[in-house]
């Protein structure tokens, strides 16, 4: 944990706020960056002569490491403190980058991406993430929204730049840019987390201050071998792994799909925007829904609206105003998803060890980011069509409805 210097404990200011501000720094460049790729696709593939399957791999692979890392990345926030682990993933993501500017063939964009921008992510995203957790009880989805809101700034924001800083110099030099904001972001941002209010002398919400002799305010909960024996842990696993495979297919094959279409460039990606836009609404209005009734109930019923929106997608015409209904809706929904399952995750198995436990969780993100974008790539060359890739991705978010809603609290106390 951080050696962070104790304030007074009269300090009227609660630090949980700067988490907060520095969480959503990170997670919007970290995962902005990221979730730009669409944009590069044509010209990936014109670079390297490649199809849907291979270039859509370059994204899967990031992101599969990426919440792999969580794990790790959890195990030494909660041992060492966020600050140090997520500084080496700033110094990892920006070599990544940096590597994937210069690289002469897709598999150095493989390891690139993957051992550069996929690990830096892991180690950034997870800590950051999980000691908001800690830093808010009665307002923690509200505060986990605004946190985890970065992702959706990050994807309304980071797409229509990508797209002309690449139409102005290529997407090499795009890639650099990038890495020079990685730097200056995310390692600014990386400086401000402190793991635990207790470490300067305040509470959760800040409701009030500790002594300043005090020992700090450690949560209580389960360690990660009592939460991963409980059926509760699994059944949320299930959920984000059907989930998560079905939001990549999204976010991947979009643009894609809405070229094949005849829709334009601009308008195309600006829906990866518009995804962006409103999730981050999403987040806001669901965030703060779900602490008032129940967030079980509401993750459950998420994922149920998620699959309606996947089956608007595969039997609506497929028009720029479909697919801007589309985006909107499901932008709004995974938002709100993002944000509650964190706060859920800290509900069912407490804070102690909640960096831990979130990165075991967030391990079905990777495993779902590796399999459901490659699947529809690899359906699209084999079928020259999305129908059946998609139908997958509603199927899978209906079977993470039915997941969900049997949740039970773990019988074993903490």
């Amino acid at each position: 944990m951080d050696n962070a210097r104790r304030w007074p404990a009269q300090a009227r200011f609660f630090y949980g706020w700067i988490i907060v501000a520095a969480a959503f720094a990170i997670a919007a460049v970290a995962s902005g960056v990221t979730y730009a790729f669409p944009v590069f696709f044509a010209p990936l593939s014109r670079t390297f002569g490649r199809n849907r399957a291979e270039i859509s791999l370059v994204f899967s692979i990031c992101i599969f490491i990426w919440f792999s890392m969580g794990l790790f990345a959890g195990i030494l926030a909660d041992r060492f403190g966020p600050r140090i682990v997520a500084l080496t993933g700033c110094i990892f993501m920006a070599s990544g980058l940096a590597v994937a500017a210069s690289s002469s063939s897709i598999y150095a964009l493989y390891g690139a991406y993957g051992a550069g921008v996929g690990v830096g992510g892991g180690l950034m995203y997870i800590p950051a993430i999980s000691i908001v957790q800690r830093w808010f009880k009665r307002k923690r989805a509200l505060a986990s929204g605004l946190a985890i809101c970065g992702t959706g700034f990050g994807a309304l924001v980071f797409p229509p730049i990508a797209l002309a800083l690449t139409d102005l110099a290529g997407w090499r030099f795009t890639h650099l840019v990038f890495c020079a904001c990685v730097v200056v972001v995310c390692g600014g941002a990386s400086l401000a987390l402190i793991a635990d209010p207790g470490d300067i002398g305040q509470e959760p919400d800040g409701l009030g201050a500790l002594p300043q002799s005090g020992t700090g305010s450690a949560a209580s909960g389960l360690t990660l071998r009592d939460a991963v024996a409980t059926r509760s842990f699994w059944q949320l696993y299930l959920a984000s792994l059907l989930s998560s495979a079905a939001v990549y297919v999204t976010y991947v094959h979009l643009v894609p799909y809405s070229r094949d279409q005849g829709v334009s460039l601009d308008a195309s990606v600006a829906l990866i925007s518009v995804l962006g836009a409103s999730s981050v609404c999403g987040r806001f209005v669901l965030g703060g829904i779900a602490d008032r009734i129940g967030r079980r109930r509401a993750l459950s019923c998420m994922f149920a609206g998620l699959s309606l929106t996947m089956t608007w997608w595969l039997l609506a015409p497929a028009t720029s105003t479909t697919l801007l209904i589309y985006a909107v809706a499901f932008g709004a929904l995974n938002g709100g998803y993002i944000s509650v399952l964190p706060a859920l995750t800290m509900e069912l198995f407490g804070g102690r060890w909640i960096g831990s436990v979130i990165g075991a969780l967030y391990t079905s993100w990777g495993i779902g980011g590796l399999c459901g974008p490659t699947f529809a790539g690899a359906i699209f060359d084999l079928r020259h069509s999305y129908f059946y890739a998609i139908l997958a991705g509603a199927a899978a978010m209906g079977c993470a409805a039915i997941s969900c809603s049997s949740i039970r609290t773990p019988e074993i106390s903490y």
